[in-house]
């Protein structure tokens, strides 16, 4: 069977009708040219270039087969192209799974860096829990994960992005509400809102960052989680810490935090090397800690 070798030498024969100049064209000897010519006449069964002293022309099939040659060159080159595209991050769609406590900020930020340069790149998220992130990620289903904790599996691997600051999201009647900034240390006594129980390791990472301030208080988990929704503030009556620029909704408010409360931001590949789209988001949003 010829293969694409052959085809591509037969082309720049033809287009030259020279072998010598077929020959400085591909960078090889002439001798070899004049063998993969015979090597694929002999495949093909015909004769595709009728040779004289003076001269080389194109037998009828020869003629056929340049035409046909050239979009079969050309159709490879395109394929072999958007092949690396995507195996380089150029091109193709990237899936991406975002844990709840990931908001819109982020994930725009994400998608601008994944796609910066890069006009070919669609990004797809998914939001994902945090105990199905490691058998998506098994099943190709998704290329990466985006969250603020990893969960603690074997053939996992994780890397830190740049953090994500809190605000602190009070009802807009709340005894704080009209005070900015504050310290954690005056959430004694109040309900947290928390997104999942206490033992998982995004609540429990909160919990802590407020006890570490001396404050106690009651987490209180929320009646709706994902899709970047404004908080259930009002409703619960709790307050939350929150990713800078999470929306507040019509019935809370945002405030500052005086000491400075960072929420991690790791990126999660399954085990084996990161792809080119982890290693573009890990440069493109490293974490300077």
């Amino acid at each position: 069977m010829p293969d694409l070798r052959q085809l591509r030498t037969f082309v720049v024969v033809a287009e030259e009708l020279n072998f010598t100049r077929a020959a400085e064209r591909l960078f090889v000897a002439q001798q070899a040219v004049s063998r993969s010519i015979a090597g694929l006449e002999r495949e093909l069964g015909v004769t595709l270039l009728n040779r004289t002293t003076h001269d080389v022309t194109l037998t009828p099939a020869g003629v056929a087969l340049l035409e046909s040659g050239r979009q079969v060159i050309a159709a490879a080159e395109r394929a072999f192209s958007e092949a690396a595209g995507v195996g380089e991050g150029r091109a193709g769609t990237v899936r991406i799974g975002v844990t709840p406590a990931v908001g819109a900020l982020v994930r725009e930020e994400v998608a601008r860096v994944l796609r910066a340069g890069s006009a070919d790149v669609a990004v797809d998220f998914r939001e994902v829990r945090p105990g199905e992130l490691a058998q998506l990620l098994r099943d190709q289903k998704l290329d990466l994960v985006v969250a603020r904790t990893v969960p603690d599996v074997a053939e996992l691997d994780s890397a830190a992005l740049r953090p994500t600051p809190a605000t602190l999201l009070v009802p807009a009647d709340h005894r704080l509400a009209s005070r900015s900034p504050v310290s954690l240390a005056e959430l004694d006594g109040e309900r947290l809102l928390v997104w999942s129980p206490p033992g998982t390791p995004y609540t429990d990472l909160l919990l802590s960052r407020v006890a570490a301030s001396g404050a106690h208080v009651e987490p209180v988990q929320a009646p709706v989680t994902g899709g970047g929704e404004p908080a259930a503030i009002f409703e619960t009556r709790a307050v939350a810490l929150m990713p800078s620029g999470w929306p507040p909704g019509d019935d809370a408010v945002v405030i500052e935090i005086s000491e400075r409360v960072d929420l991690p931001l790791l990126v999660i590949w399954l085990a084996g090397g990161p792809t080119s789209a982890v290693r573009r988001l890990r440069k493109g949003m490293a974490h300077s800690g």
